[in-house]
């Protein structure tokens, strides 16, 4: 399943709960849907040869992984307490990068900053969300 919401913003209130479902899966189900043509992470030990075993062995892995809130589109905080302070990343598979220092650096920079970062975290910012972070 690959996410397919119109709307980039999440409406927590009204909007569809399984189109919201779709949306809080969007990271696994996108690793999973590399998995399914190769990709492996070294961290789950030996890699089944066959895909189908791949696929139900990476979905083990991957409930343990923190669960990823979306912001905006396919732009993504870690979900929970003691969450602040992470950057925004933008993932699409595991095609994985960052998107904003922070939440606030995130929206000055996707939605009219009026001035260029000059420095500061945007410059290196650090991931630091178990499993996802390995992708930045």
């Amino acid at each position: 399943m690959i996410y397919t919401y119109a709307k980039p913003w999440p409406n927590w209130r009204d909007d569809d709960p399984g189109k919201l479902r779709e949306a809080l899966d969007w990271p696994v189900e996108g690793v999973l849907f590399d998995v399914k043509h190769g990709y492996w992470d070294p961290g789950w030990g030996e890699q089944p040869e066959n895909r189908a075993e791949a696929v139900e062995a990476a979905k083990v892995h991957l409930a343990t992984v923190p669960r990823m809130v979306p912001v905006y589109g396919h732009r993504y905080l870690p979900a929970g307490r003691g969450s602040h302070g992470h950057p925004v990343l933008s993932m699409w598979q595991t095609d994985i990068i960052y998107y904003g220092a922070d939440l606030v650096d995130y929206i000055q920079h996707e939605f009219g900053a009026t001035e260029p970062h000059t420095g500061g975290p945007r410059l290196n910012p650090r991931a630091t969300v178990p499993f996802w972070r390995d992708f930045v």
